[in-house]
């Protein structure tokens, strides 16, 4: 049994293969590490320049009205 593919196929499954192969290796990528925390404040400014802030607690997010 044999398999014809045309040129446009073989460019693209070697561009996948060589894709993959690239992805594999990390060649030009590099590894990102967290350091630290990183804290967000989620607030809502109201007319008076005071902000009110959702609050976390028991692992829980609580939003005041």
């Amino acid at each position: 049994m044999e398999i014809k593919l045309d040129k446009t196929t073989k460019i693209l499954l070697g561009l996948i293969a060589i894709g993959l192969f690239l992805n594999a290796s990390n060649v030009w990528l590099e590894r990102a590490y967290a350091s630290g925390i990183q804290r967000v404040a989620i607030c809502d400014e109201n007319t008076y320049g005071y902000a009110k802030c959702a609050k976390v607690g028991n692992g829980k997010l609580y939003i005041e009205n």
